[in-house]
């Protein structure tokens, strides 16, 4: 076979493999068909699961009331160690719980079983007068359910105090965990549901009944309460132990820088926290700050005066 021959034969080859390669049919892709989700295991909402404020429903874990009792012991220990709160102020529950009047709330109250173990496992203030004399919560006291005054009081958080209050406009497994100052907020625990409502002097419910409290979005109780917690122990929130004013100071207030780094850089807040030497001087370290007096002395001050310029 001659070169030419062989030429034109690979010519040839060529000439009709790039025509099958352009002539042939390709074919459409052809789409991918999605699994196929067994009805069990698809989520719907209906109508009576959508909250008002639209709010995204999962299932709950039961109310434990150890995490609650837990957290909120936990609240007052660390007021007690800023010296928000002082040791002789607060009752804490013997072994077998404080003695509530269970008469009063089983019998003329109905109150649930699991809202009056509640009750009896609480820390109180030593009565209402102290507990009003600053907020536990942003702009809200703690009731002190030793006193059957305020038994009755917490069944209608709202009522004004020379009113009587409205002794059903809870539900019986409901209590009310504190009640509004100026124009603050009632915590309300829903045992049932494990759940919170923030009760609102500024922000009524949805709908047309501004006394349906019920209409609030509720909070998963123990994070509800535990995220109080953590916002002291950052100092987002910075508890005011003063001889003459407590408060729950956060960043709207002028001085909230100097009082975070007082506690966490002079007294080594939280974590190498001299919790004594803290104790000796914060009650009169609040009073100079907040009277924008950093030479005032008081009685039971025999600290040199801080050098609050420093801050």
């Amino acid at each position: 076979m001659t070169s030419f021959q062989l030429i034109t034969i690979l010519f040839s080859i060529t000439i009709y493999t790039l025509h099958r390669y352009v002539t042939r049919r390709v074919d459409a892709p052809q789409p991918v068909t999605a699994p196929s989700i067994p009805e069990s295991s698809v989520f719907t909402i209906s109508k009576e699961d959508i909250h008002p404020a639209a709010e995204f429903h999962v299932p709950r874990i039961p109310y434990g009331e150890d995490t609650i009792v837990k957290i909120i012991h936990d609240i007052y220990r660390i007021y007690l160690q800023l010296n928000y709160l002082s040791p002789w102020e607060i009752i804490w529950p013997p072994e077998h719980g404080h003695a509530i009047n269970q008469a009063l709330g089983r019998e003329e109250l109905g109150l649930d079983f699991a809202v009056i173990s509640l009750m009896k496992r609480l820390p109180y203030f030593r009565d209402y007068g102290f507990s009003a004399q600053g907020p536990f919560f942003p702009h809200s006291e703690m009731f002190v359910y030793l006193e059957d005054d305020q038994i009755r009081a917490g069944r209608d958080p709202e009522h004004w105090k020379f009113q009587e209050p409205k002794l059903d406009s809870l539900l019986p497994h409901e209590i009310a965990l504190s009640s509004l100052t100026d124009e603050g907020h009632h915590l309300i625990l829903d045992i049932k549901e494990n759940t919170i409502r923030v009760w609102s002097f500024n922000e009524p419910p949805a709908g047309d009944d501004p006394d349906n409290y019920r209409m609030y979005s509720p909070h998963h109780a123990p994070t509800f309460l535990a995220s109080h917690l953590e916002r002291i122990r950052s100092l987002e929130l910075i508890p005011s132990g003063s001889k003459n004013f407590r408060w729950l100071f956060d960043k709207r207030y002028p001085d909230y820088p100097k009082l975070k780094k007082i506690l966490q850089e002079q007294y080594g807040w939280p974590y190498d926290f001299r919790e004594e030497e803290w104790m000796a001087v914060s009650k009169v370290t609040w009073e100079r700050i907040i009277r924008e007096e950093p030479g005032f002395e008081t009685e039971h001050d025999n600290d040199e005066p801080l050098d609050l310029d420093e801050y």
